[in-house]
């Protein structure tokens, strides 16, 4: 009997392993390509592998031709070289984005096509004792050097992209190239224990049952593909150059808390009801949302209308749903623009029925990570900056206080526009490092005591709203002013209308604080609509700042004005202090005067101006100090 029975074996998994692959419902990923190519050139040289012992036996026994028997022996041979090269590919598709893997396959085609000119021209033997068949000679050797050759490159693009593979990818194509390899060295230094073939197939297994098996990629309670799936897919997309479409749906409960039970049967019927579109792959994204995906073409008004008609009726619960709708993947260049852009429109869906993701939403996505990375290296290279605006004291007739603002400056030294980086530093919490360096930097001024040798009593400081949600906001304030050894009365800080009950209480701790420190406080930006009457009435603030806005709408407002002057009455009465922002004309200095506006902040006096620039017009305009 020939010594065949592990070639068999391993035979029957794979064709059994390929009849379940075909026949999955599966995602198209260049990944399920690759694979299924390693997949039958390991069934093809499983076959080969039999046929060679089998022609060895036939040959030996005289019934074909002994060179008949040498060329299925390099047939074979040739298909483990093939082979090898095969999961080479497959792990260099894991690794890599398209383009630099066909650079790969580019460069070790050449050596694949060499490899195979080599087993088909060297000679090649072959021995039989009983149930001991195998083959040998230089043929075999190049085998061997090919073969090792491309499973240890398999093994090196393991370990060279640990740092950027999942531990779980690299760990399966380690396991599967280990086990060929000590099969490999095993039979190679034993030529009578034919195993490659069955570590071959028991890697295959492996590999399935790690990477390829879609059942990983769909959720049990819906059916549909999850999203890491939904990952895969759109990353292989983009890599391969497909262009796609999607609608992806949030449902919004009418119920504040709706119970497990009915968020399992709306995302149930949403599911059953988006798989009847065919053409379409259907994604649960989240608890509350699925994405439908299809091919680039004119589908999405006509999915979308009678998506958004019907899918209220079939769900059967009062919901409120919200559409995300991306026409075609060609807006964006990348992936992660694609992702970044969904994260984005998520945060701009309260009160719309459908947002379109376009190309002004990546444009906007593309501008935001780039002035992220702006603010990010201005900090790390230290071009952040206070600027300070000066405050005229109106009794005193002289600058008394300043208030401090951040400004950065760009590469080339050129200071930045503070719309440009505020609203992008709040969004993604920079602001908190960014605010905790501007008090810093106002600290080591007021720590020189030139400030003070000009008059100046105070300088205002801005809080973000961000820093509302601090709990140690004040501990670390503190913090830096004792490391600067300066008095807290020498610094305010400017508070806005807080969005929510959880800061509002953070912020009041905080102040507590403070305020027992010495530290006072203002409510800026008065009169902009963040800035309610009761909200003042409970804040502990001194000062009251009349947004810019608000003061040049007492010249240009009747109405306007009349609720100024009842305001700023009422304020006075309160034992509170008025800055009015804005002040650009001595017209309108002297109107603000006139009102019984204690401080005055605007152009008419000064922009804001670097700390040299600041301590300069100390020394000019407070001639007495």
């Amino acid at each position: 009997m020939l010594n065949i029975e592990l070639q068999s074996c391993a035979l029957v998994m794979l064709l059994v392993l390929l009849v379940i692959f075909i026949g999955e419902r599966a995602l198209d990923l260049r990944s399920r390509k690759l694979y299924l190519r390693a997949l039958i050139s390991c069934i093809i040289c499983l076959i080969l592998d039999i046929s060679s012992i089998i022609g060895i036996s036939a040959a030996n026994a005289g019934t074909i031709a002994p060179g008949f028997a040498r060329l299925i022996c390099k047939l074979y041979i040739c298909s483990l070289v093939i082979q090898s090269y095969e999961g080479l590919q497959y792990a260099a598709g894991e690794f890599y984005a398209l383009d630099a893997h066909k650079k790969i396959r580019r460069f070790f085609s050449l050596t694949l096509v060499l490899g195979v000119i080599l087993v088909a021209i060297l000679p090649i033997n072959y021995f039989i004792m009983g149930r001991v068949v195998f083959s040998y000679g230089p043929s075999t050797v190049a085998t061997y050097v090919f073969t090792l050759l491309y499973i240890g490159m398999t093994i090196a693009l393991a370990f060279y992209k640990s740092d950027t593979t999942s531990g779980r990818r690299r760990r399966a194509i380690l396991c599967w190239q280990g086990c060929w390899l000590c099969a490999a060295l095993v039979q190679l230094t034993h030529p009578t224990i034919l195993v490659v073939g069955l570590a071959a197939a028991f890697g295959m297994m492996i590999l399935y049952a790690e990477l390829e098996n879609p059942h990983e990629g769909i959720d049990r309670a819906t059916g549909l593909y999850t999203s890491n799936a939904l990952l895969d897919y759109m990353r292989d997309r983009y890599d391969t150059g497909r262009h796609f479409s999607s609608i992806f749906i949030l449902v919004d409960y009418a119920t504040q808390s709706p119970s497990t039970e009915v968020e399992r049967t709306v995302m149930i019927r949403m599911a059953n009801y988006l798989r009847r579109f065919s053409g379409t792959h259907c994604f649960r994204q989240s608890d509350k949302g699925l994405t439908l995906l299809f091919e680039e073409g004119g589908r999405m008004d006509s999915l979308y209308q009678t998506i958004s008609e019907e899918l209220p009726i079939v769900i059967g619960y009062p919901v409120r749903l919200h559409y995300i709708l991306l026409r075609t993947s060609k807006i964006t260049d990348r992936f992660e623009e694609c992702i970044n852009a969904h994260s984005y429109l998520l945060t701009q869906m309260e009160g719309k029925k459908a947002v379109e993701m376009d190309a002004d939403t990546i444009a906007h996505i593309k501008n935001y990570a780039t002035v992220r990375e702006m603010i990010e290296d201005a900090m790390k290279d230290g071009r952040v900056e206070v600027f300070f605006q000066p405050i005229y004291n109106v009794k005193e007739k002289i600058f008394t206080s300043a208030e401090a603002l951040v400004r950065i400056r760009d590469e080339d030294g050129r200071v930045v526009p503070p719309g440009m980086f505020i609203p992008v530093a709040e969004e993604n919490g920079l602001i908190i490092p960014l605010g905790e360096e501007i008090f810093r930097q106002v600290c080591a001024l007021l720590a020189t005591g030139k400030p003070q040798e000009y008059g100046i009593q105070y300088i205002e400081v801005n809080l973000s709203v961000a820093q509302f949600d601090q709990e140690d906001l004040a501990d670390r304030f503190i913090a830096i002013m004792e490391e600067y050894g300066i008095k807290p009365y020498w610094l305010n800080l400017e508070i806005t209308e807080t969005a929510s009950s959880s800061a509002k209480r953070i912020l009041l701790s905080n102040m507590k604080k403070l305020k027992e420190k010495g530290v006072t406080f203002s409510l800026d930006d008065f009169g902009t609509g963040r800035s309610n009457l009761d909200y003042f009435v409970e804040m502990p603030v001194e000062i009251i700042k009349f947004d810019y806005s608000f003061t040049q709408a007492y010249f240009t407002s009747k109405k306007a004005r009349t609720v100024m002057e009842s305001v700023i009455t009422m304020m006075h009465r309160m034992g509170l202090f008025i800055v009015s922002e804005g002040v650009e004309t001595r017209d309108q200095l002297d109107a603000m005067a006139g009102l019984g506006v204690n401080y005055i902040q605007g152009y008419y006096f000064s922009k804001p101006i670097p700390r040299d620039e600041f301590t300069d017009f100390l020394k000019d305009k407070n001639p007495v100090w």
